[in-house]
C-alpha cells in the first residue's frame, strides 16, 4: 500500500453526493490515491487487487470535478444571460465564447469543452422573462451529476441523445426516458450488469427517441439517409483516399461482410511432415511424382498474417467488389463489366524492365504496379493485361475473365476445399485459381497443375514468399517463406534390395 493522509471528501458513483460528504480519516483506497497524487511514481507498488479499487476512487473524484466544472460553467451562462450582450463575461476575459475559454484553461479538445457547455446549459436553472428561476431542462441528469453519480460523458450522451425529441414529445414521457437513462448510467436497474457507458447510452437514447417521436422513425431515417455518401480522390503517390457516410443498415452490412471475410477462425499452422529416413518415409509413394519428392525442414513454423485489422478490412472490401464485378448480373457499361487494365511489355511482365514504358502500370492513371500483381492477374485475375511492343503498339490483350473455367474451378473446389495454405479457412468462393507453373512461363491451365489460394496467400506466392510444391502423397502444399526443402530420389523396397545385392556381390 502507498501511505496516505487525511482526505476531506469521500465519493462514489452510488454515494450520497458532494454536499453530504464528511471529513473523516481516509479509507485505504482514498489514502492510496492521495499518496499517488502527492508522490507520482509509486504506481508500481500497487497490488493487482488494488488497481481497480484505486481507479474507482479516481473515477469518483473525477465525477466530482466534472460536477463542479459544470456548475461553474452554468454560473457563467447565468451571468451571461443577465448581461447586455452575448458572451459578455468571457469576452471581457479575452475569449470569444465559453467553450473556447474552457478549451484553453482546461487544455481539452474544443469538442469536449463544447460538450461541457451543452451539459451546463441543460442542467442549470434558467431565468424566465419575469425573473423567476425555472427548473433545469434535464432535472434527473442535473441531480445525478451534482451528486457525482454519473460522469460528464454519460450526462452528455443522455442530453444529446434525447435532443431530437425535446419539445416534440410529451414532457412526462421525456422525463421518464431521462430517468431510465440516468438509472442505466448509474447501473442501478435490475438488468444492468454495470453502469452504462456513453456509447451504450447513445444507443439507448436513440431507441427512446424512436419510441417517443410522434412522427415515428421515418423522418429520422430520411434525414440520416440524406447524409450518406462515398467520396474518393487520388493522391500524388498513386494511393486513393476517401471517406464514406453510411446509413445504419448499410454500415451494419459492411461490418458484417468485413467480419465474415476477415474473421480468423483458426491460426495458420503447418502439418508435421516426417523428415527423410523417418518411419513411413519409404512407404509414402508420391502419386504423379515419379522421380522426386519434397523433404520439408522446420514443419512447425507458421506464416503470420502481418496485416493490420484495417488492412484486412480493406482487402475484404476489395474481394467483395471484385466478386460482384465478376457476377453475371453485375451492372455493365457498354456491355462490359467494370474492368481494370494494366499496361506492360514482355520485359515488364518478367520483371526485367529496361525503360520506363516497360514498367507495368494502370492504364487510366499511369500508376506503377509490381510485376507480382501482373503475374497474379494473369494467373487468375479479373484485370486485363495489355501487352505492348517496343514501339508502344498493342500486341495482345489478356482475357478479362478467369483463365480457369467454371467447371475447372468446381473441380479445384471439390479437391482443395478452399485455400490450401494450412490453417487458412477461406472457402472456395473467396479463393483464386493459382498456376503452380506460372502461365507466362508455359504453365498449363488444368486441374492437376492448379490450386486454390486466397487473395492474400496468392499475392505471397507471386512475390516468392510462399512456395507451392507437391508432398509425398502427390498433394499440393503451401510452404512458408524460407522453408528448406530439397528434391530427393525415392528409395523403393525394390531399389533398396537391388542396392544390397550389388554390394553383396
Amino acid at each position: 500500500m502507498i501511505p496516505g493522509g487525511e482526505i476531506i471528501m469521500v465519493l462514489g458513483q452510488s454515494g450520497t453526493g458532494r454536499n453530504e460528504a464528511t471529513s473523516r480519516r481516509s479509507s485505504p483506497e482514498t489514502a492510496t490515491v492521495d499518496g499517488l497524487i502527492a508522490s507520482p511514481g509509486h504506481a508500481p507498488a500497487l497490488l493487482a487487487m488494488e488497481i481497480p479499487v484505486v481507479i474507482a476512487e479516481f473515477a469518483s473524484r473525477r465525477r466530482a470535478l466534472d460536477a463542479a466544472l459544470v456548475e461553474v460553467a452554468g454560473e457563467v451562462l447565468r451571468r451571461d444571460e443577465e448581461g447586455s450582450a452575448p458572451d459578455e463575461l468571457v469576452r471581457s476575459m479575452g475569449f470569444s465564447n465559453l467553450a473556447e475559454m474552457l478549451q484553453q484553461l482546461l487544455g481539452v479538445p474544443y469538442a469536449e469543452a463544447g460538450s461541457l457547455v451543452r451539459v451546463a446549459e441543460a442542467t442549470r436553472a434558467p431565468m424566465s422573462l419575469t425573473g423567476e428561476h425555472l427548473g433545469p431542462a434535464h432535472s434527473a441528469v442535473a441531480t445525478a451529476l451534482a451528486a457525482a453519480q454519473i460522469s460528464l460523458g454519460q450526462a452528455s450522451a443522455i442530453v444529446q441523445g434525447l435532443k431530437p425529441v425535446n419539445g416534440r414529445a410529451e414532457r412526462a414521457h421525456l422525463d421518464a426516458a431521462e430517468t431510465e437513462l440516468v438509472d442505466s448510467a448509474r447501473g442501478v436497474n435490475p438488468e444492468d450488469l454495470a453502469p452504462a457507458t456513453p456509447e451504450l447510452l447513445r444507443v439507448q437514447a436513440a431507441q427512446w427517441v424512436a419510441f417517443l417521436d410522434p412522427d415515428g422513425t421515418e423522418p429520422l431515417a430520411e434525414r440520416v439517409a440524406r447524409k450518406r455518401g462515398f467520396w474518393m480522390r487520388e493522391r500524388s503517390d498513386g494511393t486513393v483516399t476517401g471517406r464514406f457516410v453510411a446509413t445504419p443498415e448499410q454500415g451494419e452490412l459492411l461490418r458484417k461482410v468485413c467480419e465474415t471475410v476477415t474473421s480468423p477462425r483458426r491460426k495458420v499452422a503447418f502439418e508435421d511432415v516426417p523428415p527423410i529416413g523417418s518411419a513411413g518415409a519409404d512407404e509414402r509413394g508420391a502419386e504423379g511424382v515419379d522421380a522426386a519428392d519434397v523433404d520439408v525442414s522446420h514443419p512447425d513454423e507458421r506464416i503470420p498474417d502481418q496485416r493490420t485489422p484495417a488492412q484486412q478490412r480493406m482487402d475484404a472490401v476489395e474481394l467483395v467488389f471484385a466478386r460482384f464485378a465478376e457476377a453475371p448480373d453485375a451492372p455493365r457499361a457498354s456491355g462490359e463489366a467494370p474492368t481494370v487494365v494494366i499496361t506492360t511489355t514482355d520485359a515488364g511482365l518478367k520483371g526485367e524492365a529496361k525503360r520506363p514504358a516497360d514498367v507495368p502500370h494502370l492504364e487510366r492513371t499511369g500508376t506503377p504496379v509490381p510485376p507480382s500483381l501482373v503475374a497474379k492477374t494473369l494467373c487468375d485475375g479479373f484485370v486485363q493485361v495489355a501487352l505492348l511492343g517496343s514501339n508502344g503498339e498493342p500486341l495482345r490483350l489478356g482475357r478479362r475473365q478467369r483463365l480457369y473455367s467454371r467447371a475447372q474451378r468446381r473441380a479445384l473446389a471439390s479437391r482443395d476445399g478452399g485455400c490450401i495454405t494450412p490453417g487458412c479457412w477461406k472457402p472456395p468462393g473467396m479463393c483464386e485459381a493459382h498456376h503452380t507453373t506460372p502461365w507466362v512461363e508455359g504453365g498449363f491451365t488444368n486441374v492437376d497443375e492448379g490450386v486454390l489460394l486466397c487473395s492474400f496467400h496468392h499475392h505471397l506466392a507471386h512475390k516468392n514468399q510462399l512456395d507451392v510444391v507437391r508432398d509425398r502423397t502427390g498433394r499440393w502444399r503451401a510452404l512458408r517463406p524460407g522453408w528448406e526443402y530439397r528434391l530427393f530420389r525415392r528409395r523403393t523396397l525394390r531399389g533398396s534390395a537391388l542396392q544390397e545385392q550389388s554390394h553383396g556381390s
